[in-house]
């Protein structure tokens, strides 16, 4: 019936699951396109701005360098009257950051600095002859502008901080008589200018690169200009490899499930409705070339196309149901035709009764090996118990016993015959406890009391010669502020912490103060004890899967059967208890004890 049924609905389906894929295709496009679009007028719109802010910058340098000033002009001095209206002039442009005047020499004859927005002052004079700018600058002819590359600003050689982004402007200045006198260079902040760039109208990733695809600032960054103080992941090619060889200027292009825009930063461009450069000599001379770049990362246009996908699927998980319940139901009802005959419904009915009883007889022979299964593990947990849990104390016993045979001071021995008192406390607890384990096994029951955690721990520190003679290379340390009382087998819960004390102390690092520490809480209205040390842990990618199996073991150097945290696992979910892990090498171990 089931390959009847597959080959209707694979008949009906086939149909849908083409035009789906057909409006799986053609809606991509046509959302990418609607992307491309979109990416690429918010770049024509950002470059507009970028340009028009640079033309800007230009024209107000270009009217410094159109004044006619004094013969050996001397701001600071006789020609101070000259300069006074124009101090205004600059303490008004808020984009001033540093306004100069150069020699011939590259020596500054008026520096002025801006200490707050409406605040200009006067600074001491230094020599830039070395800096590339003013070389470049003196090298200018009547009618050139230059610009320099965005950087990060220096003070004596060293950037400063706040980082301030600038870019360097620089024209030729004359006297009256038209003799070249040196330079001005004005430093314009570029703080708000790349702040409004790295505004997003959607979730794409903003570029502005110079021509060696170094990053000047970036949606992605926090900082302007990462590569003037970082090594790694500062140009294009550092962060995505399909611009190794180079970008496409000036066009939108797809390329490795990135959607790009690319777009030049012109710098003379007279068309502009805004630019007031008229003068068709005028020549702008820059060392670089400015690119305005806009991504549409993969992670963007899958969480773009997500809606699409999510409209097909819930198109199809319909149209499945639909037709896989239609060809059901066509099957359904030619097989109701066949199966009318009144021998074929006798020789069902005898099939299930014959079934029935097989069943019957399974479920009876299955439950009965679970019985013996679950005895056969009692059986197994109390040889080990009985092994295990006396073998500490009896340790214990023996080195106290040989501490006392050794020990000739009679002060000394008055200290030992009280732990050596201890252990055979213990001895008998535990005696009592296998007591009770047997009547256990016998009733096929398990007794549950409230327990209290803390004369529970305390107890079985008595099991451990480095608890019991408070060795202070390993401290048990308990922090019961949450809960001190829990309802538990008391059995059960003290072999848990046996096991789990005895782990800290056979697997904790070598000269090192180690403990372990018992901690109640809760999580979700349950009582939760922490059992944490600062071991040597163990690496749970490698061995988690197999920790609370029997017989695992993960410290090869180190002496054990594998049993123990099968046991703990295997007795605290009798009692519908649950355990966790969480360990690193060389750090330590965290159980948690769900009850």
């Amino acid at each position: 019936m089931r390959k009847r049924v597959f080959k209707i609905f694979a008949f009906l389906y086939i149909p849908v699951f083409i035009l789906s894929l057909y409006l799986l295709l053609s809606q991509k496009e046509e959302k990418t396109r609607l992307l491309s679009e979109y990416q690429k007028k918010d770049t024509s719109i950002k470059r507009k701005y970028l340009e028009d802010q640079f033309y800007s910058f230009v024209n107000n340098t270009q009217y410094w360098s159109t004044l006619n000033y004094p013969i050996n002009f001397a701001p600071l001095n006789e020609h101070s009257s000259f300069m006074s209206p124009y101090l205004e002039i600059i303490r008004g442009i808020t984009d001033y950051d540093q306004f100069r005047f150069l020699d011939l020499e590259g020596n500054e004859f008026f520096r002025a600095e801006r200490t707050r927005v409406n605040s200009v002052e006067l600074r001491p004079l230094q020599n830039k002859i070395e800096h590339n700018y003013v070389k470049n600058g003196l090298a200018l002819k009547p009618g050139q502008i230059y610009l320099s590359q965005i950087s990060l600003n220096r003070e004596n050689g060293k950037i400063e901080k706040p980082h301030k982004p600038v870019i360097r402007a620089v024209s030729p200045i004359y006297d009256r008589t038209g003799k070249k006198m040196g330079i001005v260079v004005i430093n314009f902040k570029m703080k708000r200018i790349l702040d409004y760039l790295k505004l997003r109208a959607s979730d794409n990733n903003i570029f502005l690169i110079d021509n060696n695809q170094n990053i000047i600032t970036s949606s992605k960054y926090q900082e302007d200009l990462p590569y003037e103080f970082a090594t790694k992941n500062t140009s294009l090619k550092d962060i995505y490899t399909s611009t190794d060889n180079g970008i496409q200027l000036d066009t939108t292009y797809f390329k490795n499930n990135h959607i790009w825009t690319i777009q030049h930063i012109n710098l003379r461009k007279t068309d502009s409705s805004s630019s007031t450069l008229s003068d068709d000599s005028l020549e702008v001379v820059t060392p670089t070339n400015w690119i305005l770049a806009q991504e549409v990362s993969p992670s963007m246009l899958r969480a773009s196309l997500l809606p699409i996908y999510e409209g097909l699927g819930l198109f199809n998980f319909f149209a499945i149901v639909l037709l896989a319940s239609l060809a059901y139901a066509l099957q359904k009802n030619r097989l109701q035709k066949e199966l009318f005959y009144k021998e074929l419904e006798e020789k069902n009915k005898l099939l299930t009764k014959n079934r029935d009883q097989l069943l019957e007889n399974n479920l009876f022979i299955t439950n009965m090996n679970h019985r013996l299964e679950i005895r056969n593990e009692q059986l197994s947990e109390f040889n080990y118990l009985v092994s295990h849990n006396l073998r500490a104390p009896v340790t214990s016993m023996a080195a106290v016993m040989e501490m006392i045979n050794k020990e000739k001071e009679p002060k000394n021995l008055t200290m030992l015959l009280p732990k050596l008192g201890q252990v055979t406390k213990s001895i008998m607890n535990l005696t009592e406890d296998i007591s009770e384990y047997v009547t256990i096994l016998d009733n096929r029951e398990i007794k549950i009391s409230d327990v209290n955690i803390i004369d529970l721990i305390e107890e079985v520190k008595k099991d451990f010669t480095e608890t019991l003679l408070d060795n202070d290379s390993f401290e048990v340390i308990i922090k019961s502020d949450a809960w001190q009382q829990v309802l538990f087998s008391k059995f059960y819960l003290r072999s848990v912490l046996h096991n789990l004390m005895s782990n800290a102390i056979k697997y904790r690092q070598k000269n090192v103060y180690s403990y372990i520490l018992f901690e109640t809480g809760y999580e979700d209205n349950k009582k939760v004890l922490s059992v944490s040390d600062n071991g040597i842990g163990l690496d749970l990618k490698k061995h988690g899967d197999n920790l609370f199996k029997l017989y695992k073991r993960f410290h090869r150097n180190i002496s054990g059967k594998g049993m123990g945290l099968f046991l703990v696992k295997s007795q605290l979910e009798a009692l519908d208890a649950k355990i966790t892990i969480n360990s690193k090498e060389n750090v330590g171990t965290t159980f948690k004890i769900i009850f």
